[in-house]
């Protein structure tokens, strides 16, 4: 009797295998600048809502996480330019064996960024993001929120950009999803104070269970002027093609304008506190068959470090993706994250985001709040402790979504307890020597730095 595989397995089967060939292909002049690690979370959740739906069912689910990171470092940079992480999930599920996902397919992800300095002028950004997303809604397999970017900051450099605003995957209930989210940015210093941003990224969301799709294709471009060393005056524009799961088709048209200002002419910690505050407004056009035609497109964000802690909050509000739930969407966020280093091996974080999404068939509102420790216990061995709470409330609309949104309220919460430990592979095999804390990552880059764009080093750091 023949044998049928999902085909979405099949797909993240050959993502994988594609990658590691071109890896190997590769002379050995340049694995010489490359660096790999291989990293193993183990863990126990529980959940009192694993589907994320109006009746609730708990379960404690096992976690097993196995994560491949490769890193590339040329020659003249000191810090990893290539940044590739391949992580399936593996779950063992306490009450729900039928869910039992051994093949670690069932929920995986592959992401990663790329920065090339063609020029100390001229600098371009690749990220992507492929994930699959199982049939529960399982917070410990995730990264939880991140604060966006302000229009002014260019791609983390060999890093996936930060997503903005909430992941709603995590929030819809009817089955599996395929998420891919594909960007490039290109970087030119025109002159010491003006530069130009472009950019376009691709955002494909497939919907397993529900059927349909969801595709976002963006083109961007802003100029920024560095006045008076601490303001970053910028003007854009961005035009967005849209293919809603519900059949909605158009394009919507982005212009905005604003300032970053810094109240350090040094853009980070040292010792004494940095300020930023990011203000931009201006005017979304929607030409889509459905949802607002016109609406207010404003961003604030304001940055705080200290030696030792950072703070960044804010609001955001125009038209965004309402992911595959209805079509355009005329969202309003407000959003904070906190990240501090309470001593050389205890971290700590937390996050809250609030959004209401208001479109053409239905109203909602989603709440996700998040806070974590983290105990680095030696080199190559750390624990976590993480807990996440997600509450969405929908109108009345919510019935003709195919069951991707239950109408009234859904919340659910979860503790995520986990065991970290990292190897490295190459160039030296053994385990990890790096103690590092991911707490307090960059937060204020601009495209004036001040210093050189590519740091002097002899040689390629191991990360």
């Amino acid at each position: 009797m023949g044998c049928t595989r999902n085909r979405s397995k099949i797909w993240v089967s050959y993502v994988i295998i594609f990658e590691c060939s071109i890896l190997l292909l590769l002379p050995s002049s340049v694995w010489a600048a490359f660096a790999s690690q291989f990293s193993l979370t183990v863990g126990e959740e529980y959940n009192d809502n694993i589907f994320f739906e109006r009746n609730k069912e708990s379960d404690f689910v096992t976690i097993i996480r196995p994560t491949l990171h490769l890193y590339y470092a040329p020659t003249g940079q000191a810090a990893p330019t290539l940044n590739l992480n391949i992580s399936p999930t593996g779950l063992i599920y306490a009450r729900h064996s039928d869910l039992n996902d051994f093949g670690f397919t069932d929920t995986s992800s592959i992401d990663g960024g790329y920065t090339y300095f063609y020029s100390p002028r001229l600098t371009f950004s690749l990220s992507e993001r492929f994930a699959r997303q199982g049939q529960t809604r399982l917070p410990g397999t995730g990264t939880g929120f991140q604060a966006p970017l302000t229009p002014t900051t260019p791609f983390p450099i060999g890093g996936p950009i930060p997503r903005s605003g909430s992941d709603l995957s995590a929030f819809v209930s009817d089955g599996s999803q395929l998420i891919n989210d594909f960007a490039v940015q290109g970087t030119y210093l025109y002159r010491p104070d003006i530069s130009f941003h472009g950019g376009y990224r691709d955002t494909y969301t497939k919907f397993l269970k529900a059927g349909g799709y969801d595709w976002w294709q963006e083109f961007s471009i802003r100029g920024i002027y560095n006045w008076r060393q601490e303001h970053n005056l910028y003007a854009g524009y961005t035009i967005t093609s849209v293919r809603s799961r519900n059949g909605d088709s158009g394009v919507i048209h982005n212009f905005d304008f604003g300032d970053d200002y810094f109240t350090s002419q040094v853009y980070k910690v040292d010792l004494t506190p940095t300020l930023s505050i990011s203000a931009s407004t201006g005017l979304s056009i929607n030409t889509s068959d459905s949802g607002p035609t016109v609406a207010n497109n404003s961003r604030v964000t304001l940055t705080k470090l200290w030696e030792t802690a950072s703070f960044t909050g804010g609001l955001a509000k125009g038209l965004t993706p309402s992911f595959g739930i209805s079509g355009v969407s005329d969202t309003t966020t407000l959003f904070s994250t906190f990240n501090i280093q309470l001593s050389e091996r205890v971290s700590a974080g937390a996050s809250v985001n609030y959004s209401f999404y208001d479109t053409d068939d239905v109203n909602f509102k989603t709440l996700e709040v998040n806070a974590v420790l983290q105990y680095q216990i030696n080199t190559w061995l750390s624990s976590g402790l993480r807990y996440s709470y997600r509450n969405i409330h929908s109108g009345a609309g919510a019935v003709n979504t195919d069951g991707l949104l239950q109408r009234g309220t859904v919340s659910g919460s979860s503790v995520f307890l986990s065991v970290t430990a990292r190897f490295d592979l190459w160039p030296n095999l053994g385990l990890s020597r790096g103690l590092s804390s991911t707490a307090l990552s960059p937060v204020l880059r601009t495209p004036f730095p001040s210093v050189p764009a590519i740091p002097a080093a002899t040689s390629p750091a191991k990360p």
